[in-house]
């Protein structure tokens, strides 16, 4: 516990019995037992100096009999005073001028009450009385200070306790149950049943004797997960608490706040007063009888308890459930009850061991354990400080001044209860880390400027978000309570340990505090400040160590720090889900184009820099952290507040309030701009360092994206974790494209057991995501995979004892991965596919000219496999890459010039010289050997039109007369007389200048026929291989005349053929062939002439008819539009007969006018859609007339052939 109030008895050993009290503004009125009023002028204690009690008035025959009672309605000037039963009212200023209230005969009890009520719309200043007597309630009324009216209520049952909760409505008590009184139509409602299991029941919801047995505050780790006093099974929300309304300072201006009586009993009266803080006491003497009381609370709430059990209600007399989840439970049985801002006081006539004490520990001491004074958080309910009155046993309670004066009342003594300084209360609830209970202290004080509170609050949040965070392990709901409060993620990030934290790190961030309520352990002495009393009877129960033990109430207990490894996971899987939202809401900020964001960050103050150092290790991990991770600089004066010590006064007057200062809270909370890729990046990389520690798996997800980590400590990392893919994705999202490749390279030539990268296939894999602007690159690193894998082929030809490329040729254009293969290494011609010749558009956007020349440095086989992707997939038609082809073909021909690829290769490459038109022929014609690939080089001249020398070569070199005949085939558009070269060529003797394959054929063929004699000679062979070559040549031009004698015309023909030649069946049949097709020309010819004679006579009849009709123009001839003359010299326009009427004669008209005409017509004609007239038809005529009739229109054809009929003669 801790102390919120001080007691000092201002007044001891009477001489005469007290038996009422009231106090308004600086006087306390007490009555006593011989009818005598004694008025004391109050002094405020200030600094050091103490409250005191000045006697400057005493009036002995002010009643007859005891004063049982005594109110101040101040609004009014009345003191309301009750005596033998009989309510007496007075002049407040003389204390004179009495005036009995005989309708009072027989009271007991009263209530007063003072608001402002709008009474006829009319704001009013309404005061009112209600005194109960003989089961009657009287209640007089006064409106701005004048007596307005009094009514009376019948009561059916005896009323024990009553008290205004609104000016319009009465809360009473009887034996049984709490009702309320509606003024003044004076109807009853029964609220519900006076008995705590049912007062239980309707505040907390089934809040039953378990809850009720932990009344007896502990100290020590609740369920919920706080420290300190009111551990009950929850807690309360401070923002949730009401702190009741402001409270007025100077008299003069009326409010509606706390103007009701304090408490009413079922003694002899009950307390009462006014807004302006006058409050009445009766005393009953010194029954232990258990009274149901109703007391008013800040916030116009009423208190209704009984024995034990409290439940509030607001001015429409409805339960608070919403402020208050659970009932007030009290340590005993309250016999009065008052209130301050923040507490509830509440005196007791018990003053053994209460029940939960007694039943904590057996071996309490009964004189420790003695109190009968309790005060409670309002908003909290958690017990604040038990009070022991020594002097003699205090019989009722009350305030003054707006709650800012508790008095005590005993028979003899009065008490003062001075409250503590609000700083130091606030300093003691941070120090036992109870941050909800100083959240509810700053939020209900009076003693702070509004303008500090919501300061207060705000900082007093941050040190919960930190405590629930830290001590706790409540990792969701500090994070929730850092995102309400707008702080900067480093404040979170600050919590973790070092090895996310980094340079945030704060220096405890590994340890935890414990607190332990064992009785064994190591104590820390628990501060309680001793009560400022000139008597030393005042006390209050003892705090130090053996109060802890024989209250029953553990101490607050500090161990070593100690590592918390258990649950820093728990709390970086809470971290990775805030940073995660808050990532996401970064993302949002950017994409919003916003450059900086509002952050609340924390500052320390430059001058508590030095006590910072020496904190304890509990006032560092609170509050008093060091600022570098606000990562901001600290301003001059951000965060002071201007105040006094704790405990001091202000030099204004009282009811000025103080700046509140307080040594854990000196750091200030300031709004800085953060840029947003510096947040960023401080998320991103401490997001990765959570993700290592928690979720690898995760790393990935984060890194394939754009994300702003920070490459030195994010490499350094991933480097020590091994996590060398997610490095290659980090690098890769920062564009360091080198630096994943080399490290790509070096794990593929790592052992595997080293690594998860070996082989070439992850760069290969790796090349594919690199944009087309990093070609330089691609080409670089492609070279060590395309490299390996053309030394693992050799090694494998080597193996199996080949000399040779023995891969089929038909694996140059495949790109498909065998099942067999390693997918580790994959083989070239599959890097080449996926690398090179791929649809992807940064494959598609490499230089290609340059990709074949990099291809040719390392295979002539890859560089075919690239350029016949290009070509058959790209339809590629750069010049230069078809040379390329050929070149490569050539090469690749060569190398393997006696192998079982070459025939397949040779295939390919006449493939390409048919049907690429792309490449240069005197170049391929120029890389072509002379003395071989003669069908190759036929295919080159036949490009350049050469087709004679093509023609020898096939039918010399190549020796294929059937190669021939399809050449000429193929080439039979281009050159028409192609079959006439290749007649020539059959029936001449071979050139000299190129290679005669032929004749070593036909040897070869005749040697394997007949068997030559050895003796015969050379010249004999010679004439035998040429009568052979003359028979198959002639033979074969017999096929082609006979074939293609369409082809071949006979005046060319006839003229080649030797004179010796054979007439054979062939030539018989291309002879007929030429007649007949002569036969058919001649036929031709004589229809189209006939055709064209025809048409020459049908053009000449027209031609007359059409020259047949006229016009005749003579002097006196008039324009039908302007009804002019048209002379010689007079342009004019003939218009012929519509369709309509051919037989109409020609218009002759102005051909001015006929112009004119033919706009207007056009005009109207367009507005009204209708067809043209006679004159608009004359514009078709007009229009069409100098051109010819073919190129005419159907339309302006007949227009015309209308208009040609029309000739002119002048008359």
């Amino acid at each position: 516990m801790r102390n919120a109030f001080t007691v000092r008895a201002v007044l001891k050993q009477l001489p005469v019995r007290i038996e009422s009290a009231t106090a308004y503004g600086d006087r306390l009125l007490l009555g006593t037992v011989n009818g005598a009023l004694l008025v004391y002028q109050v002094t405020e204690p200030t600094g050091d100096k103490l409250p005191t009690l000045s006697l400057i008035d005493t009036k002995k025959s002010f009643a007859r009999k005891a004063i049982e009672y005594l109110g101040v309605i101040k609004e009014a000037g009345v003191l309301v005073c009750l005596a033998d039963n009989l309510v007496t009212l007075y002049d407040l200023h003389t204390l004179s001028n009495a005036t009995p209230l005989n309708n009072t005969k027989g009271a007991h009890i009263i209530a007063t009450h003072t608001a402002v009520d709008r009474v006829d719309n009319i704001p009013t200043l309404v005061s009112k009385v209600a005194v109960y007597g003989k089961r009657r309630i009287v209640v007089l009324e006064w409106r701005n200070a004048e007596f307005y009216k009094t009514f009376e209520y019948t009561s059916a049952e005896k009323i024990i306790a009553m008290q205004f909760a609104a000016s319009g409505l009465l809360t009473l008590s009887t034996a049984r149950e709490f009702l309320t009184l509606q003024l003044p139509l004076g109807q009853w409602d029964d609220l519900f049943p006076a008995d705590t299991s049912s007062l239980r029941t309707l505040a907390g919801g089934g809040f039953g004797a378990a809850a009720h047995a932990a009344g007896s505050i502990m100290y020590g780790r609740s369920d919920e997960g706080s420290y300190g006093p009111g551990n009950r099974g929850s807690s309360q929300n401070p923002s949730s608490s009401s702190s009741g309304p402001d409270q007025q300072t100077v008299p003069q201006q009326p409010t509606s706040a706390n103007n009701s009586t304090n408490t009413t009993t079922a003694a002899a009266s009950g307390t009462g007063g006014s807004m302006w803080g006058s409050w009445t006491l009766g005393l009953a003497g010194t029954s232990t009888e258990t009274k149901t009381t109703i007391a008013r609370m800040p916030g116009e709430k009423l208190l209704l308890c009984h024995k034990d059990i409290g439940v509030f209600i607001n001015s429409a007399g409805k339960l608070c459930r919403q402020e208050y989840t659970e009932p007030m439970s009290f340590m005993r049985a309250p016999s009065g009850i008052t209130y301050t801002s923040s507490y509830v006081v509440a005196i007791s006539s018990d003053t053994g061991s209460s029940p939960q004490h007694s039943s904590t520990n057996s071996s309490t001491s009964p004189e420790k354990s003695r109190f009968n004074v309790e005060v409670r958080n309002i908003a909290t309910q958690a017990l604040v400080q038990s009070l022991f009155l020594s002097e003699e046993q205090p019989l009722h309670v009350f305030n003054g001044s707006g709650g800012k004066q508790v008095w005590a009342i005993g028979l003899h003594t009065v008490w003062r209860l001075i409250p503590m300084p609000i700083e130091q209360q606030v300093e003691d609830v941070l120090a036992a880390g109870q941050y909800d209970e100083a959240l509810s202290l700053v939020s209900q004080s009076d003693n702070i400027l509004e303008s500090e509170k919501e300061e207060l609050t705000v900082k007093i949040r941050w040190l919960r978000a930190r405590w629930l965070f830290r001590e706790q392990a409540k990792y969701e709901d500090a994070l929730a309570e850092f995102t309400d409060l707008g702080a900067t993620p480093t404040e979170v990030i600050a919590l973790c340990p070092e090895r996310v934290a980094g340079d945030l790190a704060e220096d405890i961030s590994d340890i935890d505090t414990d607190y332990d309520g064992d009785a064994d352990a190591e104590h820390d002495g628990g501060r309680v400040a001793e009560s400022k009393t000139e008597s030393s009877d005042s006390t209050e129960p003892p705090t130090g160590d053996d109060n802890s033990k024989q209250s029953g109430h553990p101490k607050l207990i500090k161990k070593k720090a100690k590592p918390k490894q258990v649950l820093w996971k728990d709390a970086l899987y809470a971290v990775m889900r805030y940073l995660t939202e808050h990532r996401r809401w970064l993302q949002r900020a950017m994409a919003d184009s916003k450059r900086e964001i509002d952050y609340v960050v924390r500052v320390l103050d430059d001058d508590n820099d030095d006590e910072e150092n020496n904190n304890d290790d509990r006032d560092d991990d609170d509050s008093n952290k060091s600022a570098k991770n606000s990562k901001a600089p600290s301003k001059p004066g951000s965060g002071r507040t201007q105040s006094k010590r704790p405990g001091s006064q202000s030099d204004d007057d009282g009811d000025s309030l103080p700046h509140v200062r307080l040594q854990r809270l000196a750091f200030s909370l300031e709004t800085m701009k953060i840029p947003v890729a510096a947040m960023a990046r401080v998320v991103d990389t401490t997001l990765l360092k959570v993700y290592l520690e928690c979720s690898p798996g995760l790393l990935g997800p984060l890194l394939r994206v754009k994300n702003y980590c920070d490459v030195e400590q994010s490499e350094g990392l991933l480097t020590e974790h091994k996590r060398y893919m997610e490095l290659v994705d980090l690098y890769h999202g920062k564009g360091l494209y080198r630096n994943a490749l080399q490290l790509l390279q070096t794990q593929g030539m790592a052992e595997p057991q080293q690594n998860s990268l070996r082989g070439t296939f992850p760069i290969v894999r790796y090349l594919l995501r690199l944009p087309s602007a990093q070609y330089e690159l691609v080409l670089e690193y492609a070279r060590w995979p395309l490299q390996v894998g053309l030394e693992r082929e050799q090694a494998e030809r080597t193996a199996s004892g080949e000399n040779g490329v023995t891969e089929s040729s038909s694996d140059v254009h495949s790109s498909v991965i065998s099942d067999d293969e390693d997918e580790d290494w994959p083989k070239p011609s599959v890097i080449v596919s996926m690398v090179f010749a791929d649809d992807r558009p940064a494959a598609v956007s490499f230089p290609r000219t340059r990709v074949a020349s990099y291809l040719r440095q390392l295979s002539l086989k890859l560089t075919v496999q690239y350029l016949a992707y290009v070509f058959d997939t790209w339809d590629d038609t750069t010049p230069a890459l078809h040379d390329d082809m050929v070149a490569a073909y050539l090469g690749l021909v060569e190398e393997n010039e006696g192998r079982d690829d070459e025939h397949e290769l040779r295939r390919h490459l006449q493939l390409f010289l048919k049907s690429s038109h792309q490449y240069s022929p005197e170049k391929a014609l120029a890389r072509l050997p002379d003395d071989k690939l003669f069908e190759e080089r036929a295919l080159v001249l036949s490009r350049l039109g050469r087709h004679e020398q093509a023609l020898c070569l096939l039918v010399f070199s190549v020796a294929d007369l059937a190669l021939a005949e399809q050449y000429c085939v193929e080439n039979l558009g281009n050159c028409a007389n192609v079959f006439v070269l290749l007649l020539g060529i059959l029936v001449s003797h071979p050139p000299t200048d190129i290679a005669d394959n032929e004749a070593g054929q036909i040897r070869a063929e005749k040697a394997s026929k007949e068997s030559a004699d050895d003796g015969k000679s050379t010249d004999f062979l010679q004439k035998d291989l040429e009568a052979v070559r003359t028979r198959i040549h002639r033979r074969f031009a017999g096929h082609l005349l006979s074939k293609y004698h369409q082809n071949i015309p006979a005046n060319s023909a006839l003229r080649l053929l030797p004179l010796d030649m054979e007439f054979t069946h062939d030539l018989f049949v291309y002879l007929r062939g030429q007649l007949c097709a002569l036969d058919q020309d001649m036929r031709v010819s004589n229809v189209v002439r006939n055709l064209r004679i025809g048409e020459d006579f049908q053009a000449k009849r027209q031609l007359q008819r059409l020259q047949s009709g006229y016009v005749v123009v003579s002097d006196t001839r008039t324009c039908p539009q302007c009804l002019k003359r048209i002379g010689s010299g007079t342009a004019f326009a003939v218009i012929p007969p519509s369709r309509t009427n051919p037989n109409d004669a020609p218009v002759v008209v102005h051909y001015s006018c006929w112009q004119r005409q033919k706009s207007a017509i056009k005009l109207a004609d367009a507005a009204t859609s209708k067809p043209l007239s006679k004159l608009h038809a004359a514009d078709d005529f007009d229009n069409h007339s100098v051109g010819n009739e073919d190129g005419m229109s159907p339309s302006a054809s007949e227009t015309f052939t209308s208009a040609a009929r029309v000739s002119l003669k002048w008359v």
